[in-house]
């Protein structure tokens, strides 16, 4: 397919951008005021089984409050809640859920009196808010996603190579909200695609960015040309994006920093300023005092289950209940890392004969360094493995400074040749025994996946980034996705 002109009644066709803006706008929006809604009358049962007191009336006493959310979201960019990551997301839910229940409580004692006035339903009710929030807009954004009007209109424009790779990443993530609508590219050439792939999609020439823009009146773009210079660059930026309503620019910065990356002006150079979080001594201690309690807690908590488990595996299988693995650590300091144990206690000689006698395990083994049907696993070992119990003991490693909660999936000597130049990335912070490859599909990711996601997390690192994980792992845990 050559990049010929948009004809004008494909544009006529397209110009359908309003109705799609406001119903994705108000998508986001009925999904937060389910979950304002669903946390007051968590509230209210609250009070009624502590105080014994209810009346419809105090329902009349949410609304002033859900403004007061509404508000705020939006004074903080929530809405229309697209084009943003879902950590991003999470940090500004949970910052402006904190102001908007800050501001109901100053009421409240301005006012001497209002639901809010107890403690632990204050407390109860901000908690329910900053989960209930980020669920509720998750789930209405894969319903939504699955329909027509779901998304804000996006052009894409630019070099062909990064305009394909933008276009195919939208299209591949329709929750983000960005639907592209045409590709207009830098020049002629032919177009390595078939339409039929990419239907709704209208390729073009980048001379037509100014009538398409017009078409779809406060559309998205994304400017894709990180190869060109500067000037090329500015002056299709300043010929081509006058009339978009919002512009992506898509930098030659691939593998850096894209979390908390902030904007600034330097005696009018744009600059785009870097929060090193992982150099920082007071985020540092936060994580490392979070990871003490949350771990501490759940060791307490779980004990009798540990108990259970190490009976199951002593009494089924011969053998330690325990396994332990030397794994690479913070500035490649080695450490034991600890595990129930799941396999049987020759493992490593029936993984020598399996893998010498079955030529595809051998290339399955090299490939991922696991096997997804691992003939040394025991009986009890694949439900502890389902269950992710078999990593209980591993919040001891916690306690013991070796591990934190999250953090890159821990290592051996022998696949730092596999993670590359990722390695020195790796060796900056403490494994986790969760993190981004443990909700990203687990074992049915790739290698080479693991290690970008690895990469990905200690560039961008944040408090936020471990509170999202550690959400994202219940669910993974739950649904049990990618163990074996």
């Amino acid at each position: 397919m050559s990049s010929a002109a948009i004809p004008a009644s494909s544009l006529r066709s397209l110009s359908a951008g309003a109705l799609p803006r406001y119903l994705t706008l108000g998508s986001i929006v009925v999904a937060d005021l389910f979950a304002f809604s669903a946390a007051g009358v968590f509230a209210l049962v609250i009070r009624f089984v502590l105080h014994a007191e209810f009346s419809p009336a105090d329902f009349l006493g949410f609304v002033p409050a859900i403004l007061i959310f509404f508000s705020v979201f939006a004074w903080v960019g929530l809405y229309p809640g697209i084009s943003i990551s879902p950590i991003e997301e999470f940090r500004l839910i949970l910052r402006s859920s904190s102001i908007g229940f800050l501001l109901l409580v100053a009421a409240t004692v301005f006012l001497h009196t209002g639901l809010f006035a107890s403690s632990l339903m204050f407390l109860l009710d901000w908690a329910l808010v900053t989960v209930l929030v980020p669920l509720c807009r998750r789930f209405m954004r894969g319903w939504a996603a699955r329909h027509w009007w779901w998304g804000i209109p996006t052009v894409i424009f630019g070099e062909a190579e990064p305009c394909m790779m933008m276009l195919k990443l939208l299209e591949g993530h329709a929750r983000v909200g960005l639907k592209p609508v045409a590709v207009l590219l830098d020049g002629t050439g032919e177009l390595p695609l078939d339409d039929q792939f990419h239907r709704g999609v209208r390729f073009g020439n980048l001379e037509t960015a100014n009538s398409v823009a017009k078409e779809f009146q406060h559309c998205y773009a994304v400017l894709a040309m990180p190869k060109s210079g500067s000037d090329r660059v500015r002056t299709a930026f300043n010929d081509y994006a006058e009339h978009f309503h919002r512009i992506l620019i898509i930098p030659d910065l691939f593998g850096m920093r894209s979390l908390s990356v902030t904007a600034k002006d330097i005696c009018g150079v744009l600059a785009l300023e870097v929060d090193q979080k992982l150099t920082s001594t007071v985020p540092q201690l936060i994580k490392r005092s979070f990871d003490i309690v949350i771990a501490g807690s759940v060791a307490l908590v779980s004990l009798p289950v540990v108990v259970l488990v190490y009976l199951a595996v002593k009494l089924t299988s011969p053998g330690p209940a325990f396994y332990s693995q030397k794994r690479i650590g913070q500035n490649e300091v080695p450490f034991q890392l600890w595990k129930f144990r799941s396999m049987v206690v020759d493992s490593e000689e029936q993984l020598k004969r399996h893998l010498e006698e079955n030529p595809e395990l051998r290339a399955e083994w090299e490939r991922d360094h696991k096997l997804k049907r691992d003939p040394r696993v025991t009986a009890v070992g694949r439900i502890l493995r389902k269950t992710s119990l078999d990593e209980l003991p591993q919040f001891w490693n916690v306690l013991c400074g070796d591990m934190s909660l999250v953090g890159p999936r821990p290592i051996v000597e022998s696949e730092i040749e596999k993670y590359g130049r990722v390695y020195r990335q790796y060796r900056r912070v403490v494994p986790g025994v969760t993190g981004m490859w443990q909700i990203s599909g687990r074992n049915n990711t790739t290698y080479e996946m693991r290690t970008r996601l690895d990469d990905y997390y200690v560039r961008n690192w944040s408090v936020y980034l471990d509170i999202y994980i550690l959400a994202r792992t219940l669910k993974t845990i739950f649904l049990s996705e990618g163990a074996y």
